[in-house]
């Protein structure tokens, strides 16, 4: 199996590594560090690797835009997740395109990437996990196949918490392969258990536009949240039928939903926006940011201050 990054334009070759079939390793994980510059752009790529996973973090600073080429071998299952900046993915020789993620996007393929325009304008940052098809089978049944994920298009703060889990590894050796791989299995099965649910037939498509209404209207106000009456009231539909739709539809009860979608909005104005922890504390609703703290660490394991300080 090979992987190669080249100009696009001259055709120079900047990286070019032949590894086994399955990324199998002597010992228990591989670990490489590259720097590449030109006139117009440097290029840090950190590899890390072990029997069926290969993982990527790198990072790009071009002078108003830069094109490489990338060549591989194999069709591995690829997660590729853009930290910063912006990726055009598109074949050399014609055809769609691939994948055009900006920051905090993500994109899934199983296809051979061979030949493939990697176009950075300015900047960018990424993480592609490649995991071999053998070994994606090993741990696959008829509920972890690829077209059976629900991956959207922005990057989930669990996942994006994942990520830096996995860059960022305090270990080394086999406790930081164990440590990986660990963290593998979490990002798929955090998308396996976001599988959307099959539509069920108990409730009448004029039931479920209103809770979808609701669903809008909690997303919508955050900070001075409804009650489920209030909520009643404004889509129409009986309090027991909004109570019980709302899980059927979106997997959450209406309250659970409210504090879902508050920590992710949380998570955003943290990581994005780098607003302080009062500040998105009073954004999403909370008059207490002690209440605040205690509710986003039992979600994601981490204290929000954390988060726009790195």
């Amino acid at each position: 199996m090979e992987i190669k990054l080249s100009e696009l334009k001259t055709g120079k070759v900047l990286y070019t590594k032949i590894y086994a079939s399955n990324f199998e390793t002597e010992s228990d994980i591989e670990e490489v560090e590259r720097i590449f510059s030109g006139a117009d752009y440097q290029v840090k790529i950190h590899e890390n690797w072990f029997d069926g996973i290969h993982i990527n973090l790198t990072e790009i600073e071009t002078v108003g835009g830069f094109d490489f080429l990338y060549d591989t071998t194999a069709g591995n299952i690829g997660f590729c997740y853009c930290l910063d900046g912006n990726i055009n993915c598109y074949y050399k020789n014609g055809g769609n395109d691939i994948s055009s993620i900006a920051s905090k996007q993500q994109h899934v393929n199983d296809e051979e990437l061979n030949n493939v325009v990697l176009s950075v304008s300015e900047k960018a940052r990424y993480v592609y996990i490649q995991l071999t098809k053998s070994y994606f089978d090993k741990i696959a049944d008829a509920e972890f196949k690829l077209e059976n994920l629900s991956v959207k298009k922005n990057i989930p703060p669990e996942i994006d918490l994942l990520l830096q889990a996995i860059t960022n590894s305090p270990h080394t050796g086999r406790l930081k392969r164990i440590f990986i791989e660990s963290k593998i299995f979490e990002l798929i099965i955090f998308y396996i258990s976001q599988k959307t649910k099959k539509e069920t037939f108990s409730l009448k498509k004029v039931d479920i536009d209103r809770i979808l209404l609701a669903k809008k209207i909690v997303e919508g106000n955050l900070q001075n949240p409804n009650s489920l009456m209030e909520l009643s009231r404004m889509t129409g539909i009986n309090d027991f039928k909004l109570k019980k739709g709302f899980k059927e539809v979106t997997g959450y009860t209406v309250f659970g939903y409210l504090y879902k979608i508050r920590m992710e909005k949380a998570y955003q104005y943290l990581t994005v926006d780098k607003k302080p922890v009062n500040e998105v504390s009073f954004l999403v609703g909370y008059k207490n940011p002690q209440h605040f703290i205690a509710a986003f660490k039992k979600l994601y394991h981490i204290l929000p201050g954390s988060l726009n300080r790195n």
